[in-house]
Protein backbone atom coordinates (compact mmCIF):
# COMPACT_ATOMS: atom_id res chain seq x y z
CA UNK A 1 0.00 0.00 0.00
CA UNK A 2 1.71 3.32 -1.14
CA UNK A 3 2.28 5.49 1.99
CA UNK A 4 0.22 8.74 1.71
CA UNK A 5 1.18 11.72 3.44
CA UNK A 6 -1.08 14.65 4.78
CA UNK A 7 -0.45 17.90 6.29
CA UNK A 8 -2.89 19.94 7.28
CA UNK A 9 -2.92 23.81 8.19
CA UNK A 10 -5.25 26.23 10.22
CA UNK A 11 -5.23 29.58 8.58
CA UNK A 12 -7.86 32.38 9.45
CA UNK A 13 -9.80 31.75 6.61
CA UNK A 14 -9.81 28.32 5.86
CA UNK A 15 -8.68 25.22 6.64
CA UNK A 16 -5.64 23.56 4.24
CA UNK A 17 -4.81 20.06 3.43
CA UNK A 18 -1.58 19.35 1.31
CA UNK A 19 -1.25 15.41 0.42
CA UNK A 20 1.88 14.34 -0.92
CA UNK A 21 0.35 13.54 -4.19
CA UNK A 22 -0.58 16.54 -4.55
CA UNK A 23 2.83 18.35 -3.84
CA UNK A 24 4.55 15.64 -6.09
CA UNK A 25 1.88 16.53 -9.09
CA UNK A 26 2.65 20.44 -8.82
CA UNK A 27 6.71 19.70 -9.03
CA UNK A 28 5.99 17.32 -12.02
CA UNK A 29 3.84 20.21 -13.10
CA UNK A 30 6.75 22.64 -12.45
CA UNK A 31 3.89 25.14 -10.41
CA UNK A 32 6.40 26.62 -8.26
CA UNK A 33 4.10 29.57 -6.94
CA UNK A 34 1.56 26.88 -6.09
CA UNK A 35 4.36 25.41 -4.30
CA UNK A 36 5.73 28.22 -2.53
CA UNK A 37 1.87 29.83 -1.07
CA UNK A 38 0.94 25.68 -0.03
CA UNK A 39 3.85 25.46 1.83
CA UNK A 40 4.38 28.88 3.23
CA UNK A 41 0.71 28.29 5.42
CA UNK A 42 2.65 24.87 6.90
CA UNK A 43 4.53 24.60 10.12
CA UNK A 44 8.02 23.85 9.39
CA UNK A 45 8.14 20.54 11.18
CA UNK A 46 4.64 19.38 8.92
CA UNK A 47 6.76 20.86 5.56
CA UNK A 48 9.92 18.70 6.73
CA UNK A 49 7.60 15.22 6.99
CA UNK A 50 6.60 16.56 3.38
CA UNK A 51 9.90 17.02 1.86
CA UNK A 52 11.37 13.41 3.51
CA UNK A 53 8.39 11.82 1.62
CA UNK A 54 9.70 12.91 -1.71
CA UNK A 55 12.21 11.32 -3.57
CA UNK A 56 15.36 13.53 -3.04
CA UNK A 57 15.49 15.08 -6.54
CA UNK A 58 11.92 16.26 -5.77
CA UNK A 59 12.54 17.38 -2.30
CA UNK A 60 15.22 19.71 -3.27
CA UNK A 61 12.98 21.48 -5.77
CA UNK A 62 10.06 22.10 -3.30
CA UNK A 63 12.79 23.28 -0.79
CA UNK A 64 14.10 25.77 -3.10
CA UNK A 65 10.45 27.74 -3.12
CA UNK A 66 10.75 27.80 0.14
CA UNK A 67 11.48 31.82 1.73
CA UNK A 68 14.30 31.70 2.86
CA UNK A 69 13.71 31.94 7.02
CA UNK A 70 10.99 28.81 6.54
CA UNK A 71 13.18 27.17 4.24
CA UNK A 72 16.37 27.15 7.38
CA UNK A 73 13.42 26.50 9.65
CA UNK A 74 12.24 23.35 7.95
CA UNK A 75 15.68 22.10 7.35
CA UNK A 76 16.73 22.24 10.94
CA UNK A 77 13.49 19.58 11.34
CA UNK A 78 14.74 17.36 8.82
CA UNK A 79 16.41 13.69 10.36
CA UNK A 80 20.19 13.38 9.30
CA UNK A 81 19.92 11.46 6.67
CA UNK A 82 17.42 13.54 4.74
CA UNK A 83 19.73 17.08 5.68
CA UNK A 84 22.46 15.05 4.25
CA UNK A 85 20.75 14.16 1.00
CA UNK A 86 19.56 17.77 0.67
CA UNK A 87 22.87 19.36 0.95
CA UNK A 88 24.20 17.16 -1.44
CA UNK A 89 21.50 18.03 -3.96
CA UNK A 90 21.53 21.38 -3.06
CA UNK A 91 25.67 22.17 -3.64
CA UNK A 92 28.00 23.78 -1.36
CA UNK A 93 27.71 27.43 -2.29
CA UNK A 94 23.73 27.31 -1.45
CA UNK A 95 24.00 24.68 1.26
CA UNK A 96 26.39 27.16 3.36
CA UNK A 97 23.89 29.81 2.66
CA UNK A 98 21.57 27.56 3.85
CA UNK A 99 22.98 26.45 6.90
CA UNK A 100 23.81 29.95 7.95
CA UNK A 101 20.03 30.84 8.61
CA UNK A 102 19.61 28.52 10.93
CA UNK A 103 19.71 28.73 14.65
CA UNK A 104 23.30 29.13 15.92
CA UNK A 105 22.83 26.11 17.95
CA UNK A 106 20.90 24.05 15.31
CA UNK A 107 23.33 24.58 12.84
CA UNK A 108 26.14 23.63 15.41
CA UNK A 109 24.23 20.33 16.15
CA UNK A 110 23.59 19.63 12.23
CA UNK A 111 27.37 20.38 11.16
CA UNK A 112 28.50 17.93 14.19
CA UNK A 113 26.76 14.72 13.00
CA UNK A 114 27.96 15.59 9.21
CA UNK A 115 30.92 13.75 7.65
CA UNK A 116 34.10 16.24 8.69
CA UNK A 117 35.08 17.30 4.72
CA UNK A 118 31.57 18.59 4.31
CA UNK A 119 31.28 20.00 7.54
CA UNK A 120 34.42 21.73 6.89
CA UNK A 121 33.84 23.21 3.70
CA UNK A 122 30.41 24.76 4.69
CA UNK A 123 32.00 25.92 7.94
CA UNK A 124 34.76 27.97 5.49
CA UNK A 125 32.20 29.57 3.04
CA UNK A 126 29.64 31.13 6.09
CA UNK A 127 30.63 34.70 6.89
CA UNK A 128 33.32 35.76 9.90
CA UNK A 129 31.47 36.58 12.52
CA UNK A 130 28.58 33.45 11.62
CA UNK A 131 32.30 31.01 11.56
CA UNK A 132 33.21 32.55 14.85
CA UNK A 133 30.06 31.49 16.56
CA UNK A 134 30.02 28.25 15.21
CA UNK A 135 33.46 27.04 15.95
CA UNK A 136 33.08 28.82 19.64
CA UNK A 137 29.71 26.30 20.35
CA UNK A 138 31.50 23.22 18.55
CA UNK A 139 34.25 24.08 20.68
CA UNK A 140 32.23 22.33 23.87
CA UNK A 141 31.86 18.78 24.25
CA UNK A 142 28.86 17.81 22.29
CA UNK A 143 27.30 16.42 25.31
CA UNK A 144 27.46 20.03 27.17
CA UNK A 145 25.10 23.19 27.98
CA UNK A 146 27.32 24.96 25.71
CA UNK A 147 26.40 22.66 22.61
CA UNK A 148 22.89 24.36 23.15
CA UNK A 149 23.64 27.72 23.57
CA UNK A 150 22.06 30.62 21.09
CA UNK A 151 24.20 33.74 21.12
CA UNK A 152 20.88 35.83 19.96
CA UNK A 153 19.42 37.56 23.12
CA UNK A 154 18.47 40.57 24.71
CA UNK A 155 21.19 42.15 26.91
CA UNK A 156 21.26 45.95 28.80
CA UNK A 157 23.28 48.04 31.28
CA UNK A 158 21.63 48.61 34.48
CA UNK A 159 22.39 52.71 34.22
CA UNK A 160 19.69 52.49 30.92
CA UNK A 161 16.07 53.31 31.84
CA UNK A 162 13.08 51.84 31.31
CA UNK A 163 12.41 53.85 27.72
CA UNK A 164 15.81 53.23 26.48
CA UNK A 165 16.06 49.04 27.46
CA UNK A 166 12.55 49.06 25.46
CA UNK A 167 13.74 51.24 22.62
CA UNK A 168 16.69 48.44 22.36
CA UNK A 169 14.30 45.29 22.15
CA UNK A 170 12.69 46.82 19.96
CA UNK A 171 15.47 47.18 17.94
CA UNK A 172 17.33 44.42 18.32
CA UNK A 173 14.49 42.02 19.74
CA UNK A 174 13.47 40.51 16.39
CA UNK A 175 16.58 38.69 15.49
CA UNK A 176 16.94 37.15 19.35
CA UNK A 177 15.86 33.99 20.05
CA UNK A 178 13.33 34.93 22.73
CA UNK A 179 12.59 38.39 24.52
CA UNK A 180 11.21 36.66 27.53
CA UNK A 181 14.10 37.08 29.85
CA UNK A 182 16.50 40.35 29.18
CA UNK A 183 19.44 40.19 30.85
CA UNK A 184 21.77 42.48 32.19
CA UNK A 185 25.51 43.05 31.79
CA UNK A 186 28.28 45.09 33.09
CA UNK A 187 30.73 46.42 30.94
CA UNK A 188 33.34 43.62 30.87
CA UNK A 189 29.98 41.67 29.68
CA UNK A 190 29.82 39.83 33.32
CA UNK A 191 25.87 38.27 34.12
CA UNK A 192 24.73 40.40 37.09
CA UNK A 193 20.39 40.01 36.50
CA UNK A 194 17.92 38.74 34.37
CA UNK A 195 14.69 40.10 34.68
CA UNK A 196 11.59 39.35 32.63
CA UNK A 197 9.98 40.90 29.99
CA UNK A 198 6.40 41.86 32.36
CA UNK A 199 8.66 43.63 34.42
CA UNK A 200 10.29 45.94 31.94
CA UNK A 201 6.85 46.40 30.51
CA UNK A 202 4.92 47.70 33.37
CA UNK A 203 8.10 49.35 34.96
CA UNK A 204 8.16 53.50 34.91
CA UNK A 205 9.50 54.46 31.56
CA UNK A 206 11.91 57.24 33.04
CA UNK A 207 13.23 54.42 36.23
CA UNK A 208 16.33 52.57 35.30
CA UNK A 209 17.10 48.92 34.60
CA UNK A 210 18.91 48.87 38.31
CA UNK A 211 15.56 50.10 40.63
CA UNK A 212 14.18 46.46 39.07
CA UNK A 213 17.28 44.29 40.00
CA UNK A 214 17.44 42.36 43.06
CA UNK A 215 20.64 40.76 42.03
CA UNK A 216 19.88 37.41 42.07
CA UNK A 217 19.88 35.32 38.89
CA UNK A 218 20.36 31.51 38.14
CA UNK A 219 22.69 30.27 35.23
CA UNK A 220 24.05 27.61 33.86
CA UNK A 221 27.92 27.24 33.36
CA UNK A 222 28.52 26.32 29.39
CA UNK A 223 30.61 23.38 30.89
CA UNK A 224 27.71 21.53 32.52
CA UNK A 225 26.30 18.46 31.18
CA UNK A 226 22.98 19.22 28.75
CA UNK A 227 20.97 16.98 31.62
CA UNK A 228 21.51 19.62 34.07
CA UNK A 229 19.92 22.32 31.57
CA UNK A 230 17.24 20.24 31.77
CA UNK A 231 16.91 19.74 35.42
CA UNK A 232 16.94 23.59 36.01
CA UNK A 233 14.74 24.56 33.31
CA UNK A 234 11.68 22.09 34.41
CA UNK A 235 12.72 23.35 38.48
CA UNK A 236 12.92 26.67 38.07
CA UNK A 237 9.83 26.93 35.32
CA UNK A 238 12.19 28.80 32.89
CA UNK A 239 11.46 29.30 29.30
CA UNK A 240 15.48 29.91 28.73
CA UNK A 241 18.49 30.55 30.90
CA UNK A 242 21.72 32.37 30.31
CA UNK A 243 24.44 30.40 30.38
CA UNK A 244 28.57 31.28 31.55
CA UNK A 245 31.86 30.83 31.54
CA UNK A 246 34.01 29.78 34.54
CA UNK A 247 34.81 33.66 34.72
CA UNK A 248 31.05 34.94 35.24
CA UNK A 249 30.72 36.26 31.43
CA UNK A 250 27.71 35.86 29.61
CA UNK A 251 28.26 33.31 26.71
CA UNK A 252 24.70 32.50 25.45
CA UNK A 253 21.73 31.48 26.43
CA UNK A 254 19.27 27.94 26.40
CA UNK A 255 15.40 28.34 25.40
CA UNK A 256 13.11 25.94 26.38
CA UNK A 257 12.61 24.19 22.84
CA UNK A 258 16.10 23.09 22.75
CA UNK A 259 15.77 21.89 26.68
CA UNK A 260 12.86 19.66 25.55
CA UNK A 261 15.05 17.91 22.51
CA UNK A 262 17.69 17.10 25.08
CA UNK A 263 14.82 15.71 27.46
CA UNK A 264 13.49 13.25 24.92
CA UNK A 265 17.21 12.07 23.39
CA UNK A 266 18.16 11.44 27.07
CA UNK A 267 14.64 9.43 27.96
CA UNK A 268 15.41 7.75 24.75
CA UNK A 269 18.83 7.03 25.91
CA UNK A 270 18.12 5.75 29.35
CA UNK A 271 15.32 3.50 28.16
CA UNK A 272 17.54 1.83 25.60
CA UNK A 273 19.96 1.64 28.10
CA UNK A 274 17.48 -0.34 30.55
CA UNK A 275 16.50 -2.87 27.84
CA UNK A 276 19.94 -3.56 27.54
CA UNK A 277 21.97 -2.32 24.81
CA UNK A 278 24.18 0.74 24.60
CA UNK A 279 21.96 3.74 23.29
CA UNK A 280 21.56 4.47 19.44
CA UNK A 281 23.36 6.82 18.20
CA UNK A 282 20.62 7.57 15.67
CA UNK A 283 16.85 7.34 15.15
CA UNK A 284 15.43 3.70 15.41
CA UNK A 285 14.22 3.61 11.30
CA UNK A 286 17.82 5.13 10.34
CA UNK A 287 20.41 3.08 11.97
CA UNK A 288 21.76 0.62 10.09
CA UNK A 289 21.89 -3.70 11.01
CA UNK A 290 25.60 -3.49 11.67
CA UNK A 291 24.96 -0.33 14.18
CA UNK A 292 21.78 -2.44 15.57
CA UNK A 293 24.12 -5.30 16.27
CA UNK A 294 27.02 -3.49 17.33
CA UNK A 295 24.79 -1.71 19.79
CA UNK A 296 22.80 -4.71 20.83
CA UNK A 297 25.25 -7.64 20.42
CA UNK A 298 27.81 -7.29 23.20
CA UNK A 299 25.46 -6.91 26.18
CA UNK A 300 23.23 -10.00 24.58
CA UNK A 301 26.81 -12.08 24.57
CA UNK A 302 27.81 -10.85 28.21
CA UNK A 303 24.55 -11.44 30.00
CA UNK A 304 24.40 -15.01 27.98
CA UNK A 305 27.58 -15.97 29.51
CA UNK A 306 26.65 -14.82 33.30
CA UNK A 307 24.22 -17.22 32.74
CA UNK A 308 26.87 -19.92 32.78
CA UNK A 309 26.53 -19.07 37.04
CA UNK A 310 22.57 -19.84 36.76
CA UNK A 311 23.95 -23.50 35.15
CA UNK A 312 26.66 -24.13 37.56
CA UNK A 313 23.83 -23.24 40.59
CA UNK A 314 22.13 -26.29 38.91
CA UNK A 315 24.57 -28.45 38.84
CA UNK A 316 25.35 -28.07 42.32
CA UNK A 317 22.23 -28.80 43.36
CA UNK A 318 21.69 -31.88 40.86
CA UNK A 319 21.72 -34.28 43.75
CA UNK A 320 19.23 -32.60 45.29
CA UNK A 321 17.34 -32.18 41.87
CA UNK A 322 17.27 -36.00 41.27
CA UNK A 323 15.95 -36.87 44.47
CA UNK A 324 12.89 -34.08 44.37
CA UNK A 325 12.10 -33.54 40.77
CA UNK A 326 9.50 -31.64 41.86
CA UNK A 327 11.64 -28.86 42.84
CA UNK A 328 12.33 -28.29 39.26
CA UNK A 329 8.63 -27.50 38.23
CA UNK A 330 8.64 -24.16 40.12
CA UNK A 331 12.22 -23.03 39.23
CA UNK A 332 9.98 -20.64 36.06
CA UNK A 333 8.24 -19.06 38.97
CA UNK A 334 10.88 -18.36 41.54
CA UNK A 335 13.26 -16.97 38.48
CA UNK A 336 10.49 -14.74 37.42
CA UNK A 337 9.88 -13.25 40.88
CA UNK A 338 13.24 -12.47 41.89
CA UNK A 339 13.75 -10.92 37.69
CA UNK A 340 10.37 -9.03 37.90
CA UNK A 341 11.16 -7.47 41.57
CA UNK A 342 14.73 -6.39 40.83
CA UNK A 343 13.45 -4.91 37.33
CA UNK A 344 11.15 -2.53 39.13
CA UNK A 345 13.07 -1.61 42.08
CA UNK A 346 15.96 -0.34 39.01
CA UNK A 347 13.67 1.21 37.22
CA UNK A 348 12.15 3.28 39.59
CA UNK A 349 15.56 3.89 41.05
CA UNK A 350 16.78 5.34 38.00
CA UNK A 351 14.57 7.45 36.64
CA UNK A 352 14.45 9.07 40.38
CA UNK A 353 18.32 9.63 40.19
CA UNK A 354 17.33 11.15 36.70
CA UNK A 355 15.10 13.63 38.03
CA UNK A 356 17.65 14.44 40.71
CA UNK A 357 14.44 13.21 43.24
CA UNK A 358 17.06 11.11 45.51
CA UNK A 359 20.43 11.77 45.97
CA UNK A 360 22.97 9.11 47.15
CA UNK A 361 23.60 10.64 50.70
CA UNK A 362 19.70 8.91 50.98
CA UNK A 363 20.75 5.20 50.70
CA UNK A 364 19.96 4.01 53.85
CA UNK A 365 16.35 5.91 53.26
CA UNK A 366 15.82 4.33 50.12
CA UNK A 367 17.00 0.98 51.77
CA UNK A 368 14.52 1.16 54.41
CA UNK A 369 11.95 1.70 52.04
CA UNK A 370 12.50 -1.05 49.72
CA UNK A 371 13.13 -3.66 52.52
CA UNK A 372 9.55 -2.54 53.40
CA UNK A 373 8.27 -2.68 50.53
CA UNK A 374 9.85 -5.87 50.15
CA UNK A 375 8.36 -7.39 52.61
CA UNK A 376 4.72 -6.36 51.71
CA UNK A 377 5.54 -8.00 48.23
CA UNK A 378 7.21 -10.80 49.32
CA UNK A 379 4.45 -11.52 52.28
CA UNK A 380 1.82 -11.39 49.06
CA UNK A 381 3.72 -13.14 47.06
CA UNK A 382 4.49 -16.21 49.12
CA UNK A 383 0.76 -16.36 49.83
CA UNK A 384 0.34 -16.55 46.63
CA UNK A 385 2.56 -19.07 45.86
CA UNK A 386 1.02 -21.81 48.59
CA UNK A 387 -1.82 -21.29 46.16
CA UNK A 388 -0.03 -22.45 43.48
CA UNK A 389 1.39 -25.38 44.75
CA UNK A 390 -2.11 -26.30 46.51
CA UNK A 391 -3.76 -25.61 43.31
CA UNK A 392 -1.48 -27.74 41.27
CA UNK A 393 -1.75 -30.08 43.93
CA UNK A 394 -5.46 -30.96 42.42
CA UNK A 395 -3.96 -31.92 39.11
CA UNK A 396 -2.38 -34.48 37.90
CA UNK A 397 0.99 -31.62 37.15
CA UNK A 398 1.95 -32.48 40.61
CA UNK A 399 1.81 -35.56 43.08
CA UNK A 400 3.27 -35.33 46.18
CA UNK A 401 2.66 -36.87 50.01
CA UNK A 402 4.86 -34.03 51.21
CA UNK A 403 2.45 -30.72 50.22
CA UNK A 404 2.85 -28.31 53.12
CA UNK A 405 6.70 -29.10 53.38
CA UNK A 406 6.69 -28.51 49.34
CA UNK A 407 4.09 -25.23 49.59
CA UNK A 408 5.93 -23.18 52.71
CA UNK A 409 9.29 -23.74 50.67
CA UNK A 410 7.89 -22.22 47.54
CA UNK A 411 6.33 -19.32 50.16
CA UNK A 412 9.49 -19.41 51.98
CA UNK A 413 11.84 -18.80 48.81
CA UNK A 414 9.32 -16.31 46.82
CA UNK A 415 9.02 -13.86 50.28
CA UNK A 416 12.95 -14.52 50.61
CA UNK A 417 13.71 -13.30 46.55
CA UNK A 418 11.32 -10.81 46.60
CA UNK A 419 12.94 -9.00 49.39
CA UNK A 420 16.55 -9.72 48.04
CA UNK A 421 15.24 -8.39 44.46
CA UNK A 422 13.75 -4.93 45.93
CA UNK A 423 17.69 -4.58 47.33
CA UNK A 424 19.75 -5.28 44.67
CA UNK A 425 17.03 -3.36 42.12
CA UNK A 426 17.68 -0.26 44.38
CA UNK A 427 20.55 -0.30 45.41
CA UNK A 428 22.89 -1.59 41.97
CA UNK A 429 21.67 2.10 40.25
CA UNK A 430 23.26 3.79 43.69
CA UNK A 431 26.73 1.81 43.64
CA UNK A 432 26.90 3.04 39.72
CA UNK A 433 26.27 6.47 40.16
CA UNK A 434 28.30 6.68 42.86
CA UNK A 435 31.03 4.97 40.94
CA UNK A 436 30.87 7.72 38.12
CA UNK A 437 28.51 5.05 35.72
CA UNK A 438 25.55 5.75 33.86
CA UNK A 439 22.89 4.18 36.41
CA UNK A 440 20.71 3.18 33.44
CA UNK A 441 23.60 0.62 32.79
CA UNK A 442 21.91 -1.08 35.38
CA UNK A 443 19.17 -2.52 32.57
CA UNK A 444 16.73 -4.64 33.16
CA UNK A 445 17.79 -7.74 31.46
CA UNK A 446 21.42 -7.26 33.75
CA UNK A 447 19.54 -7.21 36.81
CA UNK A 448 16.82 -10.33 35.76
CA UNK A 449 20.05 -11.88 35.44
CA UNK A 450 21.75 -11.51 38.42
CA UNK A 451 18.58 -12.40 39.90
CA UNK A 452 18.71 -15.94 38.02
CA UNK A 453 21.44 -16.83 39.93
CA UNK A 454 20.96 -15.83 43.33
CA UNK A 455 17.28 -16.57 43.00
CA UNK A 456 18.16 -19.76 42.32
CA UNK A 457 20.50 -20.27 45.30
CA UNK A 458 18.25 -18.97 47.70
CA UNK A 459 15.56 -21.43 46.33
CA UNK A 460 18.06 -24.50 46.68
CA UNK A 461 19.14 -23.68 50.32
CA UNK A 462 15.92 -23.28 51.56
CA UNK A 463 14.76 -26.27 50.20
CA UNK A 464 17.69 -28.11 51.54
CA UNK A 465 16.73 -26.83 54.91
CA UNK A 466 13.17 -27.06 55.06
CA UNK A 467 12.56 -30.22 52.96
CA UNK A 468 15.31 -32.22 54.37
CA UNK A 469 14.24 -35.42 56.24
CA UNK A 470 10.83 -35.57 53.82
CA UNK A 471 11.27 -34.90 50.38
CA UNK A 472 14.90 -34.62 50.12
Amino acid sequence: MERCGLIRSVVPTEMTYLLEPDLQRMIDEQAYREIRDALSVIEPADIADLIESLEPESGVVAFRVLPRELAADSFAQLEQPAQEALLEELGTERSARLVEQMDPDDRAAMLDELPVEISTKLIARFSPENRRVTQAILGYASDSVGRLITPDYVRVRKGWTIAQSLEHIRRYGRNAETVDWVFVIDHENKLIDDIHIREILLADPDSTVEDLMDDEFIALLAVDHREEAVRMMGRYDRTAMPVVDSLGLLVGIVTADDVADVAEVEFTEDVQKLGGMKALDAPYITSSIMSMYRKRGPWLAGLFLIQVFTISIMAFFDEALSKAVVLALFVPMIIASGGNTGTQAASLLVRAIAVEEIHLDSWWRIMHKEILTGLFLGVTLGLIGIGVVWGLALTPLLETVHLWPLALTVSVAVFIIVIWGTLIGSMFPLILDRLGMDPAASSSPLVATLMDVSGLTIYFIVAMVLLQGTIL
